[in-house]
């Protein structure tokens, strides 16, 4: 591992600071050191490690905004501590270290750390060689080195903050006022009892429970509340607000956590969900479009994947009871994210001909093989994905049709209603698997539903082939069966999906099934069919009516990024049923 981490910014991007423990001599001081270990413990409220080689025994403890450190030193000669700042400005002042690093060119994230021991002397470190006397550093890998004398255990508290250093250290202040790592565990751990208590289960092994509550505990690893004393910083206007008693939230990747983790949430935690749709219809405000976010983070809306699925959380919410933001506002945030900005993949672009397109034919085109893009806000990584978002769009209309209905916009509804239906546009009767059709209304030849449309099969779907698309009819579901051919041949097409072999590697192309996905984190096989049979054909009248009061609480959970919450829908599926 590269140093001791302090804060991870996001759900992707890598650490902010680092914290780097030593013993031995001056000369192997960097600014972040490498270590490997060993009798490594993780719980959701504490980490314990041993870094093997160096001999240096590390306990951590996290709060909200702090944590504290342990560290014991087992050889003999001085320890030392090196902060670290990838890019940015570290301070030194006795005990204390403070400072910020940049996570992109306008987001700060700032750090006050206190050691439990004042140090014998400090100063810059570069080029391994540490100017004594000297306390600031700013720039890339800017570092300090704390040295200490005769010490075998040196403990460290920090605060961190997104607002100032002066709030990083109220933060750590209201949270810890210790250097028990433990006390502070133990606080961790009955927040984490709470959260977690909130679904109780019976029955079953021991490691069955392990696997239940680990499945829901990573239900809670995103979005993240950046509140502070009542204030925070957005990165959609580079300000910092007043939160008027209702927490911000941001790095939520709405594309991966649509389908399951918003739904779960609405169940166990309607409070939050809250806050999260409020946070949603506060950026669209701030980005000065009212485009509704897609993926927004802590450095912004990175616009990732594809669609606007945000649409969904929000009448889902508002079906299950959820009443605490302005529906307006959101259909307003809604709709403009859908037909103002582009619905070119991974873009924040305004739209263009592609929308136009879109607009007028009900799909996104493809290119021939061998076609050159003319459209300069196409990734040349990510390409056009026609097929995913037509079937992708069809659905946020649809989402679009039922909020205008909830709202009494009649004209509204119809239209959104009319447009879901577009997935239609690129079913081939044929084969019977949604196809991908060029700007002249034609099929394009010789498409191969496994391999067809380059690394990611982008070049007509996204991050999966046809097999998967295939069922990207969420809103729909009896029409989908009725396209197919029937409950017969649908079952059997599921089979045919996963019978069929990939026959190439996974470097080779990205396949993520969400059946493979099912059964390898529940620990037992289920075919397609099994599924289809024990779960859905019973079912499948009661889950289209329950899909008109709400949305995915049953059917497949999360097709790609969250197996953890389709795992606990799984499960708490199954309960229902037996019910």
């Amino acid at each position: 591992m590269g140093g001791l981490p302090l804060i991870v910014t996001s759900h992707r991007g890598s650490s902010a600071f680092n914290l780097s423990p030593y013993q031995g001599d001056e000369a192997g001081l960097k600014p972040v050191i490498q270590y490997s270990y060993d009798r490594e413990k993780i719980v959701p409220y504490r980490y314990q490690v041993y870094l093997d080689e160096a001999n240096i025994e590390v306990d951590y403890a996290p709060s909200h905004q702090s944590a504290v450190y342990s560290l014991t030193f087992e050889k003999d000669g001085p320890a030392y501590l090196v902060f670290n700042s990838r890019n940015g400005e570290l301070k030194c002042d006795g005990n204390t270290v403070s400072g910020f690093q940049y996570v992109d060119k306008k987001t700060k994230v700032y750090l006050y750390a206190e050691t439990d021991k004042t140090p014998e002397k400090s100063g810059v470190l570069t080029s391994e060689t540490v100017k004594y006397g000297k306390s600031s550093v700013e720039g890339k890998d800017a570092a300090l080195a704390l040295a200490f004398s005769g010490q075998k255990e040196i403990g460290v508290r920090y605060g961190i903050s997104f607002i100032s250093t002066e709030q990083a250290r109220k933060n750590l202040e209201r949270e810890i006022n210790s250097y028990d790592v433990s006390a502070i565990a133990r606080i961790g751990r009955n927040e984490w009892n709470d959260a977690l208590g909130k679904i109780q289960v019976s029955g079953g092994s021991e490691n069955d429970k392990t696997v239940f509550y680990t499945s829901l505990y990573r239900c809670y690893e995103r979005p993240v509340n950046l509140s502070e004393d009542g204030k925070y910083y957005s990165a959609f206007d580079g300000k910092i607000h007043e939160d008027g008693g209702r927490s911000f939230y941001t790095d939520d990747w709405i594309w991966d956590t649509y389908r399951a983790t918003h739904p779960l949430r609405i169940l166990i935690d309607k409070e939050r969900e809250t806050d999260i749709i409020n946070s949603y219809l506060l950026m669209a405000q701030q980005m000065g479009t009212n485009w509704m976010p897609t993926f927004p983070e802590v450095t912004g809306d990175s616009r990732r994947m594809n669609s606007n699925h945000a649409v969904a959380t929000v009448i889902d919410a508002w079906r299950k009871g959820v009443r605490g933001f302005d529906l307006e506002k959101a259909y307003e945030a809604a709709r403009k994210g859908i037909e103002e900005k582009t619905l070119i993949p991974w873009s924040a672009a305004p739209s263009g001909w592609l929308d136009e397109f879109y607009k007028e034919h009900g799909y996104i085109p493809a290119l021939k093989p061998g076609e050159k893009e003319t459209v300069a806000d196409v990734s040349p990584w990510e390409k056009r994905q026609p097929v995913a978002v037509t079937l992708g769009t069809a659905y946020d209309e649809w989402c679009l049709s039922q909020i205008a209905a909830e709202l009494g916009k009649k004209e509204d509804a119809e239209y959104f209603l009319a447009r879901s239906y577009n997935y239609r546009n690129l079913f081939n009767p044929e084969t019977r698997f949604f196809h991908p059709k060029d700007k002249d209304g034609k099929f394009i030849e010789g498409v191969d539903y496994r391999y067809s449309g380059g690394l990611g099969a982008r070049d007509y779907y996204d991050e999966n082939n046809g097999y998967i698309y295939r069922w990207d009819v969420q809103h729909n579901i009896g029409d989908l069966v009725s396209l197919i051919g029937g409950n017969e041949v649908f079952t059997a097409a599921l089979d045919s999906m996963f019978d069929t072999p990939l026959g190439k590697s996974k470097f080779e192309f990205f396949q993520c099934s969400i059946f493979v996905i099912c059964s390898f984190i529940s620990g037992r096989f289920l075919k397609p069919s099994d599924i289809f049979s024990r779960y859905v054909q019973p079912f499948l009248w009661c889950i289209f009516t329950h899909q008109q009061a709400g949305i995915n609480d049953f059917f497949f959970g999360s097709v790609v990024a969250d197996p953890a919450c389709f795992f606990i829908f799984h499960h708490i599926t199954i309960e229902i049923r037996r019910c």
